[in-house]
């Protein structure tokens, strides 16, 4: 960790005794603070829960959840920019811009499609409806296939980093507690009600919603389905997600696909011709003042440009991943900018994520090209020690030295050999929550102590992975994308040499939610793959008809598929025998009566 990672430790706050965490390993905690001084500052910006006054009929709501909802007052209605992640705190939103106007809702903007700004719409829709209103939903066109890939294909793995990520189950209290998201609040629970959107566009498009006029055009960046919102008349800037007071996240540590930073340079400049008098980002505080704006994304502009051309020409020179880490550190013009902090993600990050997104995963040293195993690696290593006890003491030796990192890796290379070993397990926490203790970037400390707790057994892992999602987003997701998913939950080990065909017949497809406008399905497995297609087959072994909201109760676990039959909501053609086995292979350990998996989150 570089010095710029650790700084303002002498002058933080919740120095307290470390009495009560000696014991489980029998090394001292450093008398040090809990938390980062900078880290607590920065995250005054996020409270108490607020709605700032840009200009006449432009308002952000700040601090109701991670992300902000933007509020367009216009002569008959408001337009909404964003919803955050779950109803409970669109609501509380919406109830604190009503204060300021009692005007229904009449459009919904999402600038991109993450779940901390599209998963509250339905609170802000339904406010338009109450009042006779037609809420359009508006979005890139591209982003109900960005939303899907996220949220259902990867959905297991984006719960599981962004839990950690965002620090939702670390305790508000003590030496572990949440301090804040960077970028928000601390990611949230609840419910959720995603709309898809009806409104779409490719490149531009200019809309007028209650005698608003607005432009609204593609900047990718954070995503590539990211927009702005530009009002001409105001000279107001609504810029998404690409631009925050934090260093932004060209690479996520919770996992994406590559982000294409040149574009995201290119939508910077694109930003820069608007000569806007206020930027008002979906993230962090306004910023207003026609110079001050200019100066802003200029020199944002600059910092993201710096890390991403250093980065291409150290690669050019042969450099690799590790390499590029200790080659490229921002100059300290760039690193004193307040909007180039390391609050949310680290500098030395993201060069590591150019080098993936260009180059791939290969380092350019063919000992890499087929490794030993994690645990072989581990038991050498162990080995080349003296033995596990000796290697043991090594770990303690690194704490005592302050060589948190390497005690941190020390103790893995232990747990690869040895994964039951309690006190590696143990140090290795150690090591984590002192790097958390000093760290002033949001996900860094969050994961630390997350995967901490986790290490101590304060924490089920297994709880991480199960949630992939919510009930309300999977009834709002069409079924053939829902079916679609099943293929990622085949266990080629259970499956072995069968070959089993599952047909599905639905008898009231609901085509609002639907992407085709059929109503017959077959899921086959082939030993140890298995196809969807959007036909019934021809003679399938099993063959299941019901409806379009009973599967999907199935599969978000509403209902089981006994009790499915049993309300006559659900018949099965063919041997019952052969749809159980179909659900036994599905990675999920479902049992006879379990739902079918539940895949989207």
């Amino acid at each position: 960790m570089t010095t710029n990672n650790t700084t303002n430790i002498t002058n933080a706050t919740n120095v307290t005794s470390n009495s009560n965490l000696t014991s489980l390993t029998g090394v001292l905690y450093p008398n040090i603070p809990h938390e980062n001084q900078s880290a607590v500052d920065h995250a005054v910006m996020f409270s108490p829960p607020r709605v700032i006054k840009v200009t006449d009929g432009v308002y952000s709501a700040i601090g109701f959840s991670m992300g902000n909802v933007l509020m367009i007052e216009g002569t008959d209605g408001i337009i909404i920019i964003d919803t955050l992640e779950t109803n409970e705190a669109a609501q509380k939103a919406l109830d604190a811009l009503h204060k300021i106007t009692t005007k229904p809702v009449v459009a919904v903007i999402y600038t991109h499609n993450h779940v901390d700004h599209t998963e509250g719409a339905g609170v802000f829709v339904k406010d338009g409806e109450k009042a006779g209103k037609k809420v359009d939903v508006i979005a890139q066109a591209s982003l109900l296939t960005n939303y899907y890939k996220s949220y259902g294909t990867l959905a297991q793995q984006q719960a599981r980093y962004s839990y950690r990520w965002g620090g939702s189950f670390l305790p508000t209290e003590g030496e572990d507690r949440v301090i804040s998201a960077g970028i928000g609040l601390p990611t949230q629970l609840g419910t959720s009600s995603f709309v898809p959107p009806n409104v779409t566009f490719n490149k531009t498009l200019n809309v007028t919603y209650a005698g608003v006029k607005m432009i609204l055009g593609s900047q990718p960046g954070e995503t590539p389905d990211e927009l702005y919102v530009w009002l001409p008349e105001k000279k107001i800037l609504f810029v998404g997600e690409n631009l925050y007071k934090l260093f932004p996240n060209l690479y996520s540590m919770r996992g994406t696909r590559y982000r294409d930073i040149s574009l995201w340079i290119d939508s910077l400049d694109k930003l820069r011709t608007l000569n806007a008098t206020c930027i008002v980002p979906s993230h962090t505080v306004p910023l207003c003042g026609q110079k001050d704006v200019a100066d802003l994304l200029t020199g944002y502009r600059d910092g993201v440009a710096y890390i991403y051309d250093q980065s291409i020409r150290q690669i050019n020179k042969g450099a690799n991943p590790e390499q590029l880490v200790q080659l490229i550190q921002l100059p300290p013009y760039l690193r004193s900018n307040p909007w180039l902090q390391e609050r949310y993600g680290q500098w030395s990050w993201m060069p590591k994520g150019v080098y993936a997104g260009e180059v791939g995963w290969n380092p350019g040293d063919p000992t890499w090209f087929n490794p030993v195993t994690p645990q072989e690696r581990g038991a050498n290593i162990v080995n080349a020690y003296g033995g596990l006890n000796n290697t043991i003491n090594q770990i303690k030796q690194a704490i005592i030295n302050q060589k948190y990192n390497w005690a941190a890796e020390l103790a893995t290379y232990v747990l690869d050999a040895n994964p039951d070993n309690k006190e590696a397990k143990l140090l290795k926490a150690q090591a984590f929550r002192i790097l958390a203790w000093k760290n002033p970037t949001s996900g860094a400390r969050n994961w630390y102590l997350t995967d901490a707790r986790i290490l101590e057994g304060k924490l089920d892992p297994k709880f991480l992975n199960q949630l992939s999602g919510t009930k309300e987003r999977i009834i709002g997701t069409p079924i053939d994308v829902l079916l679609s998913l099943v293929r990622y939950q085949i266990d080629p080990q259970k499956s072995g040499n069968m070959n089993l065909t599952l047909g599905i017949k639905l008898n009231d497809v609901d085509n609002s939610t639907s992407n085709n406008t059929g109503n017959e399905y077959k899921l086959q497995i082939r030993k140890a793959v298995l196809e969807f297609q959007r036909s019934f087959p021809s003679n399938p072994d099993v063959a299941i008809t019901t409806d379009e909201r009973t599967l999907k109760q199935v599969i978000a676990g509403i209902i089981t598929l006994d009790e499915a039959i049993r309300l006559g909501k659900l018949k099965i053609d063919g041997d019952p025998l052969k749809l159980k086995q179909f659900v036994r292979v599905l990675d999920t350990g479902l049992t006879d009566k379990s739902p079918i998996p539940a895949t989207v989150g």
